[in-house]
């Protein structure tokens, strides 16, 4: 049943995952046309009333909030992400403290919709993230940990991640006290939460549709991840030397290596890394050499600069030209890779946006540019479902 969130499938991925079984959620969040009358949707609503008849999805017995822990490994180094599956009330942005931090599309905000108001389903949830130094919900469920959890499995990378319910009604106030006076950002999910928000409104009299499946997480819990997203050009402008050169004007540019090899790439990163609280630091591949840009650090996000001072004021491109030209990478091997067998002009090496910076942007009611975070590690899609049983009971006769 289980599967990765419906946007991080390739090509290869989903063909794997609708073959390893017919009722892996796979076949549910990601609509495909088949043969018959049905429009994708339709075939998804049609799925999942099958799915229940036939008791393949069964309906907990009384509400539950779900403990969520992953276990994953960083840096060779053990790292444990707890948080709790809940239903969130939807609310519209900032009026209650619920903040998005990156722009919207209008396609897969679209085709959520859609999804949505087919089957009256949330497949996966929306990706939230609180702040609480107190702990409070690591201390509540410490010794629930201990025992046996109602799912434990693996996912493909090798992490582990495991399910505990929560049904006590005192401990489940306790959890929705925790987060009645605290905001919770958005970290993933923008276009899942935009839909869904967008379903209640054309739906204001279905009690259903005002809230969604949502997992949190404590930003200041130690399990939380940020990791940074490369940038690759296809295009340039200028030529190397002018790039260089106009670069310079604006950041102390030096060579970390020119012709270097796999080692050499890897010391050059973490020279990247290296006093990055107090300075703006960029990774820069130009065919088989590496330059180091740094510049004392400012009040703007690192992806801001990238954006705003170098890809725009530097190397010349317009925001038109740049989502022409502009690739991203969650993996800085894969942009020297492509870079190396020149499948790519330039290559931009970033450090991580940071929590605190992140707030402090939504909070000023900005955005963050595309593809500014990737928050590690992703949950699994149909571990936990919310789905409106008296609408399939209707549907039943």
């Amino acid at each position: 049943m289980i599967s990765p969130p419906y946007d991080q499938y390739n090509a290869e991925m989903e063909r794997d995952f609708r073959t390893k079984s017919p009722y892996n959620a796979v076949h549910l969040i990601l609509p495909k046309p088949e043969e018959g009358s049905l429009v994708p949707y339709e075939q998804v609503w049609e799925r999942l009333r099958v799915w229940l008849n036939e008791k393949i999805i069964q309906p907990d017995s009384k509400p539950a909030i779900y403990v969520y822990r992953i276990i994953y490994w960083e840096e060779e180094k053990q790292k444990q992400n707890l948080g709790f599956f809940a239903l969130g009330k939807l609310e519209e942005y900032l009026s209650r403290g619920v903040a998005p931090h990156e722009n919207i599309l209008a396609s897969p905000r679209e085709d959520r919709l859609r999804l949505r108001l087919a089957t009256q389903a949330d497949f996966g949830p929306v990706y939230m993230v609180y702040s609480d130094s107190q702990k409070t919900f690591e201390k509540l469920t410490a010794s629930m940990l201990n025992s046996p959890a109602l799912i434990a499995t693996k996912d493909m990378a090798g992490e582990f991640h495991e399910l505990w319910g929560i049904s006590d009604e005192a401990m489940v106030q306790e959890v929705v006290h925790l987060l009645a006076a605290r905001s919770t950002l958005i970290a993933d999910g923008h276009h899942r939460y935009d839909a869904a928000l967008e379903s209640w409104r054309r739906n204001p009299d279905n009690p259903w549709f005002a809230h969604r499946l949502m997992a949190f997480f404590n930003a200041e819990g130690g399990g939380l991840s940020i990791r940074p997203i490369h940038r690759l050009l296809h295009e340039l402008k200028l030529s190397q030397k002018e790039c260089l050169g106009r670069l310079s004007e604006n950041f102390e540019v030096s060579v970390l290596y020119a012709g270097g090899s796999e080692v050499d790439f890897l010391n050059a990163q973490k020279l990247v890394r290296e006093n990055s609280d107090n300075e703006h630091r960029f990774g820069l591949l130009l065919e088989d050499s590496f330059y180091l840009l740094t510049r004392p650090r400012s009040g703007n996000l690192d992806v801001s600069v990238l954006n705003e001072e170098i890809l725009k004021n530097t190397c010349g491109f317009s925001e038109e030209e740049l989502k022409r030209v502009l690739d991203y990478s969650k993996d800085a091997g894969v942009v020297a890779e492509k870079i190396g067998m020149g499948k790519a002009k330039a290559g931009f090496v970033l450090n991580p946006t940071r929590m605190e910076e992140i707030w402090k942007v939504v909070q000023s009611d900005q955005k963050l540019p595309p593809k500014s975070t990737f928050f590690y590690p992703k949950l699994l899609t149909g571990l936990v479902m919310n789905i409106n049983s008296e609408f399939y009971k209707k549907s039943n006769g």
